[in-house]
């Protein structure tokens, strides 16, 4: 547009002379001048404006691009601190001066402080227990430094002043090369601690259990034996001498079946204080079980000491006891072993021990007994003769002998006593004197019973398939055997399987077999009556029946015991006694037999006193079966004596 304007404005120009001519072209000169300088500046201005429009426009692009940026930084330090205040755990972040500025809500919470807290300049020290502040302060100065801190513990200390255990993690934070604080995290580990705790609590609590007796709160057998054992190293080391204990109730069973388990547990936590007190504390005291207590004494000048302890002992346990409306007397039997003089180890010292307190039981309790060598050594002897008897019946060692039974009106076998030996494949012949007491004693008569009836049985049948005339035999029964309950379907089935008569079979029981369970008795024996099974009662007069008790079993039999014949010619009270019995037989009905007759003299007594049969080596000696079938045709003795009569003086008048 500006040169068109210059256009029009040349040409509205007059023309003039040539003088005006140069001029006029001067001027047109200069018009087009300024016209392309006006087109020049309109030209800069049109791009200088349209430069500013597209740099407004640049700027307003960047402007919203730098508001988009904020608000996005702005909405995702939101969403990050919204995220951090999620976390189970405690962020916190510090100035370089230790002044916190910024925690998340789980720190607050943790803490106790509030967010209004931060604006005082809240020091991260305040969070941390006075006595962890220098070590803080340490800690704090190595992360500053670049040091990373990784679950250290603390005791963080809450606003209110209580306080947890926490574990602490914490790195330094920069910017721009430079360090401006550090920024870290705090974990609650209380529960981890209580059930860390909780579990050595446990752990000690179980440790202790498995050596303590859990009723007297005493050492058990395994500590007892570890402490011994630690006795012993120390009386080797330094030469001393030491005593072993073995404390045992007397009869405290009883005690027990009479006033239950409960009542029982009380007395013995009792008595276990009456010891513990009583003793010195370097004593070591112990429950190994049962009603057994064990007391180790070290540092012994000599025997007198531990008799002097012994004592002390017995006299603590004979103290009353009172539970509820009973008072309890107790006794106890002691058995002592030394060191070095009974043993060097805790083995040898218990055995013996224990050994020496079943001698203090034999002698009726309330005692205390040293161990000799010569009880050792019989101890020893038992036991192994023990253990071979517990294989004898498996060994085919045991075998039978029978002594005759004598009828002495017509003077033939009418019995036999089926008697037990013993033929030790090494030992030779044992008594049974030395063993029937053990296999009493250990229980090993019900299996030594068994097989001794099973082989009588059978032994009588074949007497009867060889063609011999009828004889009784008779089989000892044990206070074990008849306990126990199958013993009638022991005997039933013995009889069916051998195939022997049961009216041949005569079971001898024992008074105190009977009278344990007068009722129980009873029962069986009416049991075997009916089954035409005879029953007599051995050993008459040694025991405590009474004669209502007596007249309650259904026996065919007394057999007096061999201690009343032995003097009976020479012990007015032995013939007086004997003829009782043989006076209470008849009157009640009852066939007497007589043991043990040794002479001549004391079977003429009984034959005088009308005794219905005898047995004794005056006779025969028990016999192998072999050997009694020569027997059955044999008269043993001549025609009885005439009973002599009374003679009572007769007074005038009478």
């Amino acid at each position: 547009m500006l040169f068109l304007f210059g256009l029009s404005l040349t040409a509205a120009l007059p023309a003039s002379a040539a003088d005006g001519q140069q001029e006029l072209d001067h001027y047109r000169l200069l018009v087009w001048l300024v016209t392309a300088l006006l087109f020049l500046v309109v030209a800069l201005f049109l791009s200088i404006l349209r430069r500013s429009r597209r740099s407004r426009q640049f700027l307003h692009q960047e402007s919203s691009r730098r508001h988009e940026a904020v608000t996005a930084l702005k909405e995702s330090e939101r969403r990050f601190r919204e995220t951090v205040d999620l976390l189970p755990q405690s962020v916190f972040e510090t100035d370089c001066a230790g002044r916190v500025v910024f925690w998340n809500r789980c720190a607050l919470d943790l803490s106790g402080y509030s967010a209004e807290d931060l604006a005082g300049g809240l020091l991260l020290s305040q969070l941390f227990t006075v006595e962890e502040a220098d070590h803080l302060q340490e800690v704090f100065l190595q992360v500053m430094t670049g040091q990373r801190l990784v679950n250290s513990q603390f005791t963080v200390r809450k606003k209110d002043g209580s306080t947890l255990p926490a574990l602490i993690s914490a790195d330094a934070m920069a910017s721009q090369g430079q360090v401006i604080g550090l920024r870290g995290s705090i974990v609650d580990i209380s529960d981890r601690v209580q059930t860390e705790e909780t579990l050595r609590q446990n752990e000690a609590r179980l440790n202790y259990l498995a050596y303590h007796d859990t009723l007297t709160d005493l050492p058990n057998r395994a500590l007892f034996q570890d402490r011994l054992e630690h006795a012993l190293a120390r009386a080797r080391r330094f030469g001393s001498q030491l005593a072993l204990l073995i404390i045992d109730l007397d009869r405290f069973k009883n005690f027990n079946d009479s006033l239950g388990h409960d009542m029982g547990d009380q007395v013995l936590w009792k008595i276990a204080c009456q010891l513990r007190n009583g003793l010195r504390e370097v004593d070591t005291l112990a429950r190994i079980g049962g009603d057994e207590f064990v007391i180790v004494l070290e540092n012994i000048a000599s025997q007198a000491d531990v008799v002097k302890v012994a004592k002390k002992v017995l006299s603590l346990v004979v103290q009353p006891i009172s539970l509820r409306e009973h008072q309890l007397f107790l006794t106890a039997s002691i058995g002592i072993s030394l060191y070095p003089q009974n043993g060097e180890d805790v083995s040898s010292l218990m055995r013996k021990a224990d050994r020496a307190m079943h001698q203090a039981k034999n002698k009726g309790g309330d005692c205390f007994s040293f161990l000799s060598a010569v009880d050792d050594d019989l101890a020893e002897e038992r036991l192994f003769l023990e253990n071979d008897l517990r294989q004898a019946v498996d060994r085919h060692e045991l075998l039978l002998h029978y002594q005759p039974q004598i009828d002495l009106v017509s003077g033939r076998l009418v019995g036999v006593e089926a008697l037990v030996r013993w033929q030790h494949s090494v030992r030779g012949m044992i008594s049974p004197g030395d063993f029937i007491p053990l296999a009493e004693e250990t229980g090993l008569i019900v299996s030594i019973g068994e097989w001794v009836l099973r082989a009588a049985c059978i032994q009588g049948q074949l007497w009867q398939q060889a063609g011999l005339p009828p004889v009784r035999v008779a089989v000892n029964i044990s206070t074990w055997q008849i306990r126990q309950p199958d013993f009638v379907d022991m005997v039933e089935g013995i009889l069916e399987e051998s195939g022997f008569d049961p009216q041949l079979l005569e079971l001898e029981i024992t008074e105190s077999a009977v009278m344990d369970n007068v009722q129980e008795a009873v029962r069986i024996l009416n049991i075997f009556q009916q089954r035409g099974i005879s029953l007599a009662m051995d050993d008459f007069g040694t025991g405590y029946s009474s004669l209502s008790s007596l007249q309650r079993l259904p026996l065919s039999k007394l057999k007096i015991d061999r201690c009343f014949i032995r003097e009976v010619t020479t012990n007015a009270s032995d013939a007086a006694l004997i003829s009782s019995v043989i006076a209470l037989g008849r009157t009640m009905g009852l066939g007497v037999v007589a043991e043990g007759v040794e002479t001549e003299e004391q079977l003429q007594f009984l034959q005088q006193k009308d005794c219905a049969q005898v047995q004794g080596f005056l006779f025969s000696k028990p016999l192998p079966a072999r050997e009694v079938a020569a027997l059955f045709e044999r008269s043993f003795v001549s025609p009885p004596v005439p009973p002599t009569p009374d003679v009572t003086s007769l007074t005038a008048g009478d």
